[in-house]
């Protein structure tokens, strides 16, 4: 047999000895059948010499899994290879029946016969369009928003792949590490280090083999806008501690007051343990007065200021606690509960985003973002959340199983509500 021939299966009948592959210009392979990409296509096979002459060659094919079969004719030299031509794409089972003198291989295939080979004849080419990009913010993160048309009869559950390059650089990158659905929108969420000039490119791939490219898109990308903060604003605590708080300054006595600082910051601890808030707060002002770069202060005064319905001088005293350190992750989390209660989801996003950019496999701050995205209506973004917040961490446990229920409640809201269902 050649080298582009494709072995499939064996048959035996007396010394009759049958191997039936196929070829063409046009063939792949796929899990458990020949991909063919053309309407006419060779089907070979070969005898042992012993079995010669042949009196028959004949051809069977069943489009519906064997459940039926249709005769399609005899190989009239029989001589391999036969000719086939599809009646329409969709995926075959071939059988064939051979005879010599001493009878044919077999009878007529059955509802229980299993094909010789399997074909997926797939002749028409996709359709794909990439159209015009777009550029904008969500939840605090640049976004590309690519839409398309993608129209096949054979496409798989995940046919479409993304990719991007950086002109004049012709290496393209891949968007996402997986193809995605066929749903004709994407919204990727933009690396902090790409900007500039740059095109896009969708590829789709269908049952039968085809993979088409789309024409290129090209789109200007703004670099990333450094995270804002509001000004600060008087706690109960004097202009001067304000001024000196996120700054090297060497108060006064602050040496000295060090102790009475901590003394009264565990005060403010045990306040906080009984529910008395308000003389936490009062004892966490007299701390900060004495060492205004004490963060851990400012973020323990406003999550106080919060549980007793303040939530604007907790934000201000969250924001005084970043200036400090811009990396904490009470305060970032705080501030980011501040903004969702507000609805402001943007600035809640870019506030947890500051999380993970320090430790991406927080999986609280995953499910939180979820959340977030749930209240902007973005569901693609919701699950992407929620299913990293299921992986990434497995000791989070609780968070795991709080994620895995968000999940599937999602998934019975879409049940329950798809379009056209009764």
């Amino acid at each position: 047999m050649s080298g582009n021939v494709m072995p499939r299966n064996l048959v035996w009948h007396g010394c009759l000895y049958l191997a039936i592959g196929a070829f063409g210009a046009a063939i792949a392979r796929g899990a458990d059948h020949i991909q063919v990409r053309s309407r006419v296509f060779d089907i070979e096979y070969s005898i042992n010499e012993d079995a010669l002459p042949l009196a028959s060659v004949q051809l069977w094919y069943t489009l519906d899994g064997g459940a039926n079969w249709q005769e399609f004719g005899f190989d009239e030299d029989r001589q391999s290879p036969i000719t086939f031509h599809a009646p329409q794409e969709g995926l075959y089972g071939f059988f064939l029946v051979l005879a010599n003198t001493t009878g044919p291989s077999s009878t007529k295939p059955t509802s229980t016969t299993q094909p010789h080979l399997g074909a997926f004849v797939d002749y028409t080419p996709p359709v794909v369009q990439l159209h015009t990009l777009r550029s904008t913010t969500m939840l605090g993160q640049r976004v590309l928003q690519a839409r398309w048309t993608a129209i096949d009869p054979h496409f798989d559950v995940r046919p479409v792949e993304l990719a991007y390059q950086r002109p004049p650089d012709e290496t393209w990158y891949p968007v996402t590490p997986d193809p995605v659905a066929n749903t004709g929108r994407y919204d990727w969420r933009v690396p902090e280090g790409l900007s500039g000039r740059v095109a896009v490119r969708l590829t789709v791939t269908d049952k039968g083999g085809h993979r088409i490219d789309s024409e290129q898109q090209v789109i200007e990308l703004a670099p990333v806008q450094p995270i804002e903060r509001a000004g600060d604003a008087s706690l109960g605590v004097s202009a001067t501690t304000l001024a000196s708080a996120g700054r090297n300054v060497a108060l006064p006595g602050l040496a000295q007051s060090t102790e009475k600082a901590r003394r009264l910051f565990s005060e403010a601890e045990v306040c906080k343990q009984r529910g008395e808030f308000r003389e936490g707060i009062a004892r966490l002002r007299e701390a900060v007065k004495l060492n205004p770069r004490w963060a851990e202060a400012f973020a323990e005064m406003a999550d106080m200021l919060y549980r007793i319905g303040d939530p604007d001088r907790a934000l201000r005293a969250y924001e005084l606690a970043l200036k400090q350190q811009p990396t904490m992750r009470s305060a970032l989390r705080g501030a980011a509960m501040v903004y969702r209660q507000r609805n402001d989801h943007v600035a809640a996003a870019r506030m947890l985003r500051t999380i993970l950019r320090y430790n991406p496999n927080d999986a609280e701050v995953w499910m939180n973002l979820g959340d977030i995205a749930i209240y902007q209506g973005d569901e693609v973004l919701a699950r992407e959340c929620y299913t990293r917040a299921t992986q990434i961490d497995p000791g989070a446990t609780r968070v795991i199983a709080d994620a895995r229920k968000r999940l599937e409640l999602m998934a019975e809201v879409s049940r329950r509500y798809r379009p056209n269902s009764r």
